[in-house]
């Protein structure tokens, strides 16, 4: 199984409700959030918050969760596989 991708602060990511995104923002110095859901993500419509996993799972059924971009594939014959003087 792959490790999850981590979130980063500040990003911008697609919501599955169409046409809306959200930012994953860094939680008030006084707020934690909890150990399986770490990522405090305020959407930028309605600047609602609520907390996600690294999946992009809400914490609750009433938020939708964040679609997460995949890393891109290496493909074969990619420059960091070619070795010089061959």
């Amino acid at each position: 199984m792959k490790p999850a991708p981590e979130l980063k602060a500040g990003k911008i990511y697609r919501l599955t409700f169409p046409g809306i995104a959200a930012r994953v923002i860094e939680p008030p110095a006084n707020v934690r959030g909890s150990e399986n859901y770490p990522y405090l993500v305020e959407g930028l419509f309605l600047r609602t918050r609520w907390w996600v996993n690294s999946l992009g799972e809400p914490d609750n059924i009433h938020s939708p969760p964040l679609i997460i971009p995949q890393p891109k594939p290496v493909r074969a014959g990619a420059k960091e596989d070619v070795v010089p003087g061959r």
